[in-house]
């Protein structure tokens, strides 16, 4: 019985790196929904002013605004995979390593993330509001912050150390306005701290 519960223990184990890629990847992803539900509308009145949608073309900016986010997401999971086992960064890598894709990468992450964690918190509040009340809230911003500390600060630090020696300074250059609207809106939409000041 002991042998068959040690070698469970070491299965369950194994699977550690995919359960925690899954929950960065479900973190960030998160955030980059949060910012579609926002893009849509902008790419709808972008599309209107232009002229080139009728009244019948609503559906048009949610399906751009879909498109978008699946891109982003199939870019977020390679580049997570890719930076799987990388050591954590040093400014002098980092400086080996610098490119457009190593200035993208944080700006993308650290809004995204926040943005999901926030989600998560408000979620959390939602569903323990009716039992503990006013106590809900900060639970929820205790969720919020766990989740940025072990999902959001963690694979930054091997995202950047993952980085790979740049074949020029403008790599990543083609992703940067997609990543970097999507950080916008995630920002802009996502964290509550503009209502602070």
């Amino acid at each position: 019985m002991i042998r068959l519960l040690s070698t469970l223990d070491q299965a369950v184990g194994a699977t550690r790196p995919g359960w925690r890629w899954l929950g960065e990847m479900s973190l960030v992803l998160l955030g980059v929904h949060l910012a579609a539900d926002r893009v849509d509308d902008a790419v709808l009145r972008g599309l209107s002013a232009a002229g080139w949608l009728g009244p019948d073309g609503s559906p048009a900016g949610a399906w751009i605004a879909l498109g978008l986010e699946l891109l982003v997401a199939t870019r977020v999971a390679w580049v997570l995979l890719l930076s799987a086992g990388a050591d954590a960064p040093t400014w002098q890598s980092y400086k080996q390593h610098f490119s457009v894709e190593s200035v993208v990468r944080p700006l993308f992450w650290v809004p995204t993330s926040a943005a999901g964690a926030w989600v998560l918190g408000m979620a959390i509040e939602d569903a323990t509001a009716p039992y503990i009340g006013a106590g809900a809230f900060w639970l929820g911003l205790l969720g919020a912050g766990l989740a940025v500390w072990r999902l959001g600060w963690t694979p930054l630090r091997r995202l950047i150390g993952g980085l790979l020696p740049p074949k020029h300074r403008t790599d990543g250059i083609a992703w940067a306005p997609l990543l970097l609207g999507i950080a916008g809106f995630a920002a802009w939409y996502g964290l509550p701290i503009w209502g602070l000041w």
